[in-house]
């Protein structure tokens, strides 16, 4: 009975928190509206404009938000115990990554290293899920780091009879406190460089958390601020 009242009580801070998330930039979308609309801000074109790419950066958010709270739902409604497992090139998963963040990576000039003492190594596991761990882990890196200079490092290898896998970078890291808590939903390191820097959802590490271990395997991660952080991803080679 109690772990029903858990569970109930997980659900109700799930929606209480996504309603919260939601509510944000739907209010400053429809604050600009409103000035727009009935400050007849509209037959100004330079300040319509900067309304209008406000208004479609907080619309990205929104779409971020629910595309991560479905991934969230699929995995936990029953559909991650149907994983499509299938043998994949673990490389070309990576590629597939930095192929998707070229822009960022060029916009950001990281130095993007892959580590893979055999580039045919095969993982028995869902592409699907795989690929949003590393899109995540990337992603964060370059975003807790747009100063530029930034090191990330992808990696992976076979060590005996599981995968080890790592994404590592060289900014400004996660302070000690919060390294407890940064797979929970909605939890995010507050080191925002700007007032006008749109923070992220709070649901990818928990996303990848989930995909980890519904392929039966670990995360953890280390840091040490303006040094590295890692993350280490340890996964059986043959899926239990």
């Amino acid at each position: 009975m109690n772990d029903v009242y858990q569970l109930e009580q997980v659900r109700k801070d799930f929606v209480a928190n996504a309603s919260h998330e939601l509510r944000t930039p739907l209010a400053i979308i429809h604050g600009y509206l409103e000035n727009l609309l009935d400050d007849n801000m509209i037959d100004d074109p330079e300040m319509a404009r900067r309304f209008l790419l406000i208004m479609r950066t907080h619309t990205e958010r929104i779409s971020r938000i629910v595309e991560d709270m479905l991934v969230i739902s699929r995995m936990e409604s029953g559909e991650a115990g149907a994983l499509k497992i299938e043998p994949f090139l673990f490389h070309s998963c990576i590629m597939d990554i930095l192929e998707r963040l070229e822009s960022y990576i060029r916009h950001q000039r990281a130095e993007m290293i892959v580590t893979m003492p055999d580039p045919a190594l095969v993982i028995q596991g869902d592409r699907f899920y795989w690929t949003q761990v590393l899109f995540n882990l990337v992603e964060n890196a370059l975003k807790q780091n747009p100063n530029g200079g930034l090191r990330v490092e992808i990696g992976c290898e076979q060590v005996e009879e599981n995968i080890r896998i790592w994404v590592s970078d060289n900014g400004v890291g996660i302070p000690g406190d919060d390294l407890p808590h940064i797979f929970l939903r909605f939890f995010r390191v507050e080191k925002h460089h700007s007032q006008q820097e749109i923070k992220g959802t709070g649901l990818g590490l928990s996303i990848v958390k989930r995909a980890v271990e519904a392929h039966g395997g670990t995360i953890g991660v280390v840091s040490e601020p303006g040094c590295e952080t890692r993350f280490t991803i340890t996964v059986p080679v043959e899926r239990p």
